[in-house]
C-alpha cells in the first residue's frame, strides 16, 4: 500500500513539473511597455541614420566626379566644366560622354536613390558652371548645398586650389528652399582633389 501510494505522488511531482508556466498578464504588458519604449527611441535614430547616409553618399558621388573631371581636364590640358542645374537636383559633367549613351554628356541626378537629396545653394562666380583649369584648379569661388531632413552638407570651392572644403551642417528644420536654417556646423574638412581618396565615410 505504501509502495502504491509512494508512485501515485511520484507520477503527480513527475506531471507537475512537466507543466509550462503560462505568462501573467501584468507580464505581458510589462513586455509591451518596454518594446514601445525601445522602438521610441530606435526609429529616430535609425531614420537619422539612414538619412546621413544618403547625404554622405551623394558627396562622395559628387567628389568622384569632380575627381573624374579634375583628372580629365589634367589630362588633357584643357578646362572642363560641370553644369549644375538645382532645380533639377542634378549636374551634367561636360564633354565626358555617359556610360548609358556615348551621344551625350554624362548626368548625375541627386533626386533619385540611393541619393535622394535636395541640390540647393549653388554658386559659382554668379552662375552654376563650375570651371576646372587644365591643372586640375577651380577657377572660380562657390559652393553648393546638400540636404535630406535634417542633415546637410556644403561643399565650398575656393578659386586657384585643387582641394574643397567640406561642411557637416545641422539644420533646424528639413528644408528644400534655398533659405537654409542652420541650428549648428562643424569645423571644415579639407579634401584634395586630385589624387583624392574617396573613403572618406570616417571624416563626414
Amino acid at each position: 500500500m505504501t509502495q502504491i501510494a509512494t508512485q501515485t505522488r511520484s507520477s503527480h511531482a513527475a506531471y507537475g513539473s512537466r507543466r509550462t508556466r503560462a505568462f501573467t498578464l501584468v507580464e505581458l504588458i510589462v513586455v509591451l511597455v518596454i518594446i514601445s519604449v525601445t522602438a521610441v527611441i530606435a526609429i529616430p535614430r535609425l531614420s537619422g541614420a539612414s538619412t546621413r547616409y544618403r547625404v554622405d553618399s551623394a558627396i562622395q558621388q559628387v567628389l568622384a566626379d569632380i575627381n573624374v573631371t579634375a583628372a580629365e581636364a589634367n589630362r588633357t590640358s584643357s578646362t572642363m566644366s560641370i553644369v549644375v542645374d538645382a532645380d533639377t537636383e542634378s549636374y551634367t559633367m561636360v564633354g565626358q560622354p555617359s556610360e548609358r549613351d556615348p551621344a551625350v554628356d554624362q548626368v548625375t541626378d541627386l533626386s533619385r536613390e540611393p541619393f535622394n537629396v535636395n541640390l540647393l545653394g549653388v554658386s559659382f562666380g554668379g552662375d552654376s558652371q563650375l570651371d576646372i583649369s587644365g591643372h586640375g584648379l577651380m577657377l572660380e569661388s562657390g559652393q553648393m548645398t546638400l540636404t535630406a531632413g535634417r542633415e546637410g552638407r556644403r561643399i565650398v570651392f575656393t578659386q586657384g586650389l585643387s582641394s574643397v572644403q567640406i561642411v557637416n551642417l545641422n539644420l533646424a528644420e528639413p528644408t528644400e528652399d534655398e533659405d537654409i536654417d542652420v541650428e549648428s556646423s562643424d569645423p571644415p574638412i579639407k579634401v584634395d582633389i586630385l589624387g583624392i581618396s574617396l573613403s572618406i565615410g570616417g571624416l563626414l
